[in-house]
Parts: C-alpha cells; structure tokens; sequence
C-alpha cells in the first residue's frame, strides 16, 4: 500500500459514489419569485449523528410559494475549485398549501452540504440556488470495515461549525483529513492540505522494503495492513485480526475514536515480502497497539494518543515509522517549518533528512503551497505536533515523508506517545493551534494539600499532589519550590508526589511542576502558605 494523496473536500465521502450530481425534474423552470424555505431542522445549521447499519432518516419540511408543486430534498455542496455536487435525500415531496413536509433517508453521508428543497425543473447543477434556502448540515459518521465478520479497520468524519475532520485507521491512513469550511457560502478553504498522517502501514518508505511497525526487529502488521497488503496484495491465505473500535460524541460535539488491536508478525521468518513459506500463520508480537482520536477545537484539530501495551510480561523495542503525505500544489511546491532549523518556509527534496529537532514536544508546520500569498483561500497550512521528537524525518519525496521512532516497552509496562494534526487557512491561526497542542501533551499536577492560604504551625512544609498520565506518560519528575518530589505510582496513568522542606516563618507562594520522559514541563496553580 502507498501513501494515498489527499482527497478534494467535496468528493471525500464515506462510501463510494457518495456525491452524485443531482439532475433536475423535468418540467417548467420556475421563474421570479419562485422560492423553498426548510424549517425543519430549524436554524443555520443542523448536526446529524449518522450511525453505521443504522436506518438514518429524519424530517425535514418546510414553506414555498404557490407556484410549487412538488420540491427534490438534496444535501448540495458547492467546493471553492467549482462544480457543485448533491446527495439526494427524498425526491418528488408533494407541497400541500405552499408547505411539505417528508422523512428523508441518509444513505450516503456527504461531508459539509448544505439541505435544500428544489422544485420541479430546477437543475442543481447548474441553477441559481439563492432562492431555495435551508441550513448547513454537518454530520458525525463512523463506518467500520469487515471481512468476514471481523471489523480490520474504519472511516470517521467529523464536522464542527467551519471545520471538518476525516480519520481512518492507523494501519491504512490515519488523519486523512483536516480542513477549513467557509460556513457562509459552503466552500472549502484550501484546495490542498494533510493527505495520510501519523499512518502506520505495511510498507515503509520509499520502496516499501518493510511493514513502518518493528517490535524486536520482527516485522509488524495492524488488521488494516494484514486485509490490504498480506492478504489482499500478496493473497496469503491468513486469518484476520480483530480491530477493536468505538465512536462517541459528546455534546459539543467534539467526538473520540478509540482502536484497538494486538501487533502481529509472521509465525516463521521475517522475509519481504512475506511468502506462504515465512508466513503461513500470523503470530502475536507481544505488544498491543490503541490509538485515542479526539477531534477538538472546531475540528480544525486532531488529537493523538498512540499507546504499545507489553501483553507477555516482556519488555520489547519498537522500531516505527509515521508516514505523512500532502497534497503537491499544481505549481510550486509544498513549504516546511522545522523546530530549531529557523522560521522561514522551505521547499524538501527527495532523500532529505531532517534532524535536531531536540527532545521536547514541538510542532512543524507545512504550507500547501510555498509561493501562495498566507491567508489565500487556495492554499492552507498544517501544523503536525508530536510530544517527543522524532530521530529524524525523512522524505521519500517532497510530498511523502517519515518520523522515526524508537521505543521501549517496558517489561508488562506500556510505551507513549502523543500528536496532534492541525489545520487554518492562515499561518498564524495554525501556529496558535499547535502552541495548545503542545501544551496539552503534559498534563499540570495538582497539589492536595495543603489548602490554598493555609497556616502551618512550624517551618516545615509537606506538599502531597497528583499526577495523570499525559501523552508521553507519568511525569518523572515532581518539583516544588525547587525541592525534588518522591513519585509513587498508583496505576498506569496515576500517581501521588510528596515532598517535605522548610521556608523561613511568613508566607510563601509556590507550585509543583512536573517533567516527563521528553523534557516538557508543567506547572500547577500556585498556592500560598503562612509558616509560623
């Protein structure tokens, strides 16, 4: 499997033959003063939770002038690059008294479309559709991908107020999309942008020489990569691992995918590609993988949490290899920011390597086009933020690259890692995005006692808090007022501190600030003591 390039917004659908072109009833146009109103759903915009096998409808009526009698239910997007594309919803609605009224199904989820009611002889494609009027409609969809029973891997979408978020799973694509909408007039902001990122595919790159997972130097496969690539590429006659998935949606909004599965390797030998003789029987590698997708802040971001769980009380060493692509312009080409290699946007070159970027979290950048004027509608940047840094990136080709990284397992333990992948039209909103991505990959500690404002009856201070794992794990290190913490775990992604130390009598002001594995830091509320 290669990297797939990013998908137009318009077309980029959950199903195949999701949009098609609506094509007008015949009929005599209507003319002047002809016009639809929806009022169901009510107001600017509507949210529709569509659930996979689920039968999908909802009502949607509303008003027209007399001259209507009988009106087309479409869903019509109208992209930024031209062209207007429509799911059909309900066709030939009869209008009762200047009003209809009609359960629609929602078969085919669009991303981002707009619900309009057409009358009889008006071409969607090509008609004036200022006069027929309804509400945005976004939609949360989560569809699963089975084989014989045994779900292998997903597509979500998510649709936030004007951004939108696509997301397959890690072993095919991973974020497969991140964009900005134009609420007003439906269009898309930024014909390009993030094509496959934070994948974990059955090929590396540049020419596919291994699977981007190693555990203990045996190549690794998700379910994903064992459906595309061992059984379906090469037709090994293998049993399907089991994805284990879930969707939520909260009120907001805001929804998290959750996937789940255990590494496997072939059962004899690490040839590639794999044989029936190397592989004629898929074996666990000892190390399960959950990745943990939030999308956040009006869909213009995804949060990443990938976690490798030790399930045979050994320790192992994980190789791996994130593959990400964008979307090449027409002309010019893709522009980079790396962390602590300056600040201007730079053109890559096949076989570039990208290295000190440091070990904290950090976040580069990528503009969809080096030459755009910051801000053009055409063009967009991401921001790509990691809670570790990567040994290196390395491009495959200016449009395709890899971030390397080597981790541990502990012995029954669990490795971490964070990410997140950011969109705006401008530079400047996206780097605002990625300064809260990095802040949110160390969770701050809270101090338990004692009480803001508290009067201690001696000299000596004892400070109790407590700590929750963030995308790099337990912090490892606990300081407060300069004094070290001693650390005690009380779960995988729990633990308390304490420390004791004397201050002069008076009052004194201080927070606990925690360290983990990559160097971040984060500090708690300050709090205020009086020592006697």
């Amino acid at each position: 499997m290669s990297v797939r390039p990013v998908r137009l917004f318009a077309v980029a659908m959950i199903a195949t033959s999701c949009l098609a072109a609506a094509v007008g009833t015949a009929g005599a146009t209507p003319g002047p003063g002809t016009f639809t109103k929806i009022t169901t759903p009510s107001g600017a915009t509507s949210t529709f939770h569509y659930a996979n096998g689920a039968t999908n409808q909802f009502v949607v009526a509303g008003q027209t002038s007399a001259d209507v009698t009988s009106v087309d239910i479409d869903c019509v997007n109208t992209p930024a690059l031209g062209g207007r594309f429509s799911v059909s919803l309900a066709s030939g609605v009869q209008v009762t008294d200047a009003s209809f009224s009609a359960v629609v199904t929602y078969s085919n989820p669009a991303v981002n479309c707009r619900l309009r009611a057409i009358p009889l002889g008006v071409a969607v494609q090509t008609s004036y559709l200022g006069s027929f009027t309804g509400p945005i409609l976004y939609t949360d969809a989560f569809l699963s991908q089975i084989s014989s029973g045994t779900t292998y891997g997903y597509t979500a979408i998510s649709e936030e107020a004007d951004g939108a978020v696509e997301q397959i799973d890690a072993g095919n694509c991973g974020v497969a999309l991140v964009t900005t909408i134009a609420t007003p007039s439906m269009e898309q902001q930024g014909a390009s942008g993030t094509g496959c990122s934070l994948a974990l595919p059955p090929q590396n790159l540049p020419n596919g020489t291994a699977s981007s997972i190693k555990v203990d130097g045996h190549t690794a496969y998700l379910p994903s990569a064992v459906h595309d690539y061992l059984i379906g590429a090469l037709s090994l006659p293998l049993a399907q691992p089991a994805l284990t998935t879930s969707f939520a949606v909260t009120a907001a909004g805001d929804t998290t995918v959750t996937e789940s599965a255990p590494l496997m390797r072939c059962s004899v030998s690490d040839t590639y590609p794999p044989t029936s003789t190397s592989c004629p029987n898929l074996v666990s590698a000892g190390v399960k993988f959950t990745r943990v997708s939030q999308t956040i802040r009006s869909a213009h971001q995804v949060r990443v949490r990938d976690t490798f769980v030790s399930t045979d009380s050994a320790a192992h060493t994980l190789a791996l290899e994130y593959q990400q692509s964008v979307s090449p312009p027409q002309t010019g080409a893709n522009g980079y920011v790396f962390p602590g290699h300056g600040t201007a946007f730079a053109a890559a070159t096949p076989g570039q390597v990208v290295s000190g970027l440091g070990t904290k979290a950090a976040t580069m950048l990528v503009r969809s086009d080096l030459y755009s004027m910051d801000g053009d509608p055409a063009a967009e940047t991401d921001a790509l933020t990691w809670s570790k840094a990567p040994s290196q990136i390395k491009f495959a080709q200016a449009d395709q690259f890899d971030m390397n990284y080597a981790l541990t397992v502990p012995a029954g333990g669990t490795a971490f890692l964070g990410f997140a992948d950011s969109q705006n039209v401008t530079t400047a909103g996206v780097q605002s995005l990625g300064a809260l991505a990095v802040g949110d990959m160390l969770n701050a500690p809270t101090i338990t006692s004692p009480a803001n404002g508290a009067t201690l009856s001696s000299t000596s201070t004892t400070v109790t808090g407590a700590l929750t794992a963030g995308a790099n794990g337990l912090p490892t290190a606990v300081a407060v007022a300069g004094h070290a913490a001693t650390i005690t775990k009380t779960s995988a992604t729990a633990a308390t501190y304490k420390v004791t130390f004397t201050e002069a009598a008076g009052a004194h002001t201080f927070n606990a600030t925690a360290t983990d594995s990559a160097g971040n830091t984060k500090a708690s509320t300050s709090i205020t003591v009086h020592n006697k």
